[in-house]
This record gives C-alpha cells, structure tokens and sequence, in this order.
C-alpha cells in the first residue's frame, strides 16, 4: 500500500514481507518512508502497527491511498533494530 500526504511531500509504502523460502509473513510488513523523493527509512512494523498507522494517516492526516503494493519483499534481518 503506499500512502501520499496532501501535496506528495511526504510518501509512505507498506509491502507484504517474504522470507527466503517463499513463505509470506503472517506478522510483518516492510515499510519505506520517503520525502521530496529521498528515502528518509526503512523498516519492519507487525502488522497491527501497520492498521494503527494507514488509520492514522489516512484518518488524522488525510494521506490518499494512491497504489497498493502486493509484490512481496525479501526479508533482510540488518533492518531488524534490537533494542538494549
């Protein structure tokens, strides 16, 4: 799913998350946040957060869903951020 902020400033895509054999992800999505065409993050949501903040953006901020991502993206564990 990808999300635009009124203006197109601010664009934020979701994608199903595949690991390396094949299996697709009942829990995460890769999420890339991007402004003024430069990637800003990459990252790893559970999809729970993922509902909390397409709900947010759309709702609160009045992002428009403009494409709806359903290729999947190869899982990479150095995004993976452990917190101490």
């Amino acid at each position: 799913m990808q999300l635009t902020a009124n203006g197109a400033h601010m664009v934020v895509d979701f994608y199903p998350v595949k690991y390396s054999d094949g299996t697709i992800s009942e829990r995460l999505m890769y999420k890339t946040v991007t402004f003024c065409g430069k990637t800003q993050s990459k990252s790893y949501i559970n999809k729970c957060m993922f509902e909390k903040e397409v709900d947010n953006r759309v709702e609160g901020y009045k992002y428009e869903v403009t494409d709806m991502h359903t290729e999947p993206q190869l899982f990479n564990s150095a995004l993976i951020q452990t917190r101490w």
